[in-house]
């Protein structure tokens, strides 16, 4: 057999070529570290570690032993020499280090016999890494604070709030101790990351996850160390009884594992970094690596962004899994099923699933609303997000749009609502009596009192750095006062008549009071000021007049009672009659406007004008405040999260910006979904029970 020439094998990762992973599981070290021990530094000795392998054969021999040179461990010279194995650590990496630091790991005397007299290989093995001394620290500390400028962050879903996350070593949530295979992010990585089935990637029919756990199937199991060999001692490597000579307080790997007999290991995968890839492509590449796996498993998220979390994830599962499946839908059906589209009060977290949803081969509809409604409503804490600039430039135009809008309707809201100020209906009146006017002034007043008690002050102070008092807790709190009133004292029985013959909205006003024109123009007036569409039921339920009263049942003086104080009771008594008092729940009856303005009505001015003029001012007032709310108090339909302190209903025209399919459809918030229009179906449902 000829001579060889001197070989030379250097393994460096990732920026040298990566070696067999049959190779590689021979050199990687069989302890593990936690973060503080040498072989801890995960992403450090990915980049600084290199493995040379040098040869020396002795002189030609007729012999091929080369069968028996790929069995042995390259480590072992002649048992009657002094072996060792030299690891030199140096710090070269930095220009201002200049001292070098060494330590020697010598071999055992019982090392088991072998077939034949190694001594002719003469092979030896060094290992030069870069630690992380003390010297170093300052470097290894600014690139933490690189890793801290973009932190990974875990969205754990059902709307808890992002948090921080640093777990990537090892995953305990991705640890199953009765796991048979390990996974590494890559083959030099000193201790796995991850314990679980190999079920888990069976199942999804992936070539390339099926190929990898075939590749890193252990032919021999894996036992527990506290039940493996002697020969094998923490620090040291396969069949090799080595001890450090320089730190011994390293942990074993049974101090970061749970292999046990019961349940062995019998895949080893690993899922290196490309070797062209800088420090970020890397922390993204283990990242997505993790999700995967929590995607698999239905674990929480994480990322350095929602946004860069989803996308990264979506491009694995396009290279991973078959061309027939639609990964957008899994990712879809993985978010749903635990929360993870929950982004309520979360601008950074809303931001990302806004761009990932608009995404050329996502176009997830449901989501891109979901996102885009919350994220109008947290504008102004999502501008200044580093999240929001993956939007595209037409959803950002929209979200401005959309954004403004919304704040002048809120400011409009506000306007009117502040004193209950409407008067400027009143201005084109043409109602011959002034009482309705009056009434309505009165009741003004009263609300304003009655809310200023409420809440110590009316309107309330601002909050928020928008200078905004009116909030959706308070439109909620509003409208819930108003719709009490509006289902006490609403006619149930007199609709609107929108008949062929009544071509005009006047028309269908005119017929539908039966002549109360007055009553009539001033609804119009309110609907027209406020761009509203009609309500259903828009009148109230009127007492008898004072004529009407009289009639049939004249007035008799008694003792101690005159005719004013007996003509008072009468009123009161019809005023009473003219309400829905039986129909209404206790939740209506019980509400403190409610009670507030039944003591209200029984003493405001009840023995002068007319009763039935009294009610309609008052309603008109009432009536309009319902309008002006249910601008604001419906959210936009079909959302998931609606329990935030934002509006939800903002603008939606020209959205989304890509042309929907057949039969999608973005349905807006409207007027018409509010407690007005919504009321008359209860009725209808109690009619049909009764």
């Amino acid at each position: 057999m000829e001579s060889r020439p001197r070989q030379s094998r250097s393994v460096a990762s990732p920026s040298s070529p990566q070696l067999p992973p049959s190779s590689q599981g021979r050199l990687r070290p069989s302890s593990g570290y936690d973060n503080q021990g040498y072989f801890g530094q995960g992403a450090f000795l990915l980049k600084k570690t290199e493995i040379s392998v040098h040869s020396e054969p002795a002189e030609p021999s007729n012999d091929d032993q080369s069968s028996d040179r790929a069995s042995i461990a390259s480590t072992v010279r002649d048992d009657r020499r002094d072996q060792s194995l030299r690891t030199t650590f140096s710090n070269r990496a930095s220009d201002e280090q200049d001292s070098i630091h060494s330590s020697v790991w010598r071999s055992s005397e019982n090392l088991p016999k072998l077939p034949f007299d190694p001594q002719p290989f003469g092979t030896t093995v060094s290992i030069e890494a870069t630690q992380p001394t003390r010297i170093n620290e300052q470097k290894m500390q600014a690139m933490k604070g690189l890793e801290q400028a973009a932190s990974m962050k875990r969205w754990a879903g059902d709307g808890k709030p992002a948090e921080a996350w640093g777990k990537l070593v090892k995953d305990p949530e991705l640890w199953d101790p009765t796991g048979d295979t390990l996974v590494y992010f890559g083959y030099q990585r000193p201790q796995p990351s991850f314990r679980i089935k190999a079920s888990v990637l069976e199942d999804t029919k992936s070539a390339v996850l099926i190929s990898k756990l075939q590749e890193g199937f252990q032919r021999t199991v894996k036992l527990s160390p506290s039940r493996e060999p002697t020969s094998r001692l923490r620090g040291g490597m396969k069949n090799l009884n080595l001890i450090s000579t320089g730190r011994s307080n390293l942990p074993t790997l049974s101090e970061d594992t749970n292999y046990s007999c019961e349940n062995p290991i019998r895949h080893e995968i690993h899922f290196p970094a490309p070797d062209d890839a800088s420090r970020v492509e890397i922390l993204r590449h283990h990242i997505t690596t993790r999700n995967l796996f929590a995607f698999r498993l239905g674990r929480p998220l994480v990322g350095l962004t929602y946004y860069q979390a989803l996308t990264d994830l979506h491009e694995r599962l396009l290279a991973y899994m078959p061309q027939d499946v639609d990964c957008a839908e899994l990712i879809v059906r993985y978010l749903m099923s635990g929360s993870l589209q929950n982004v309520a009060s979360d601008p950074a977290a809303a931001a990302g699933l806004f761009a990932w949803t608009e995404s050329s081969g996502i176009r997830w509809l449901e989501g891109w609303r979901e996102a885009f409604v919350h994220c109008v409503g947290m504008y102004d804490n999502l501008r200044g997000l580093p999240e929001a600039r993956d939007i595209s430039h037409a959803s950002r135009m929209l979200l401005e749009r959309s954004h403004v809008e919304l704040q002048a309707r809120i400011e409009a809201c506000e306007a009117r609502l502040s004193a209950f100020n409407f008067d400027d209906i009143w201005m084109t009146s043409t109602w011959p009596s002034k009482l309705p006017h009056r009434a309505f002034n009165r009741l003004q007043h009263f609300l304003t009192h009655y809310y200023q008690k409420t809440y110590k002050c009316w309107p309330p102070a601002a909050h928020g750095s928008n200078d905004r008092w009116l909030t959706k807790e308070l439109v909620q709190r509003l409208q819930l006062d108003f719709g009490s009133l509006y289902d006490l004292y609403v006619d149930r029985r007199r609709d609107w008549d929108e008949s062929s013959e009544h071509k005009t909205r006047g028309d269908i006003y005119m017929k539908s009071l039966d002549g109360d024109n007055s009553v009539t123009e001033a609804l119009m007036t309110v609907d027209q000021k406020l761009r509203c569409p009609r309500m259903p039921h828009p009148y109230p339920l009127l007492p008898a007049t004072r004529t009407e009263i009289l009639e049939g049942n004249p007035l008799k003086p008694k003792i101690f009672s005159t005719k004013a104080k007996m003509m008072e009771k009468r009123i009161l008594h019809a005023c009473l009659e003219s309400t829905n008092s039986l129909h209404v729940g206790a939740e209506t009856a019980s509400n403190g406007l409610v009670e507030a303005f039944l003591r209200f009505e029984k003493t405001d001015l009840v023995s002068e004008g007319n009763p039935r003029e009294v009610r309609q001012g008052r309603w008109i007032l009432i009536y309009s405040i319902l309008q002006m709310l249910a601008t604001m108090s419906v959210d936009t339909p079909g959302l998931w999260f609606t329990d935030v302190p934002y509006f939800l209903n903002p603008r939606l025209d020209a959205c989304p910006p890509w042309h929907l399919k057949a039969g999608q459809t973005l349905e807006k918030a409207s007027p018409m979904l509010s407690h007005c229009w919504t009321a008359p179906m209860s009725w209808k449902r109690e009619h049909e029970l009764t």
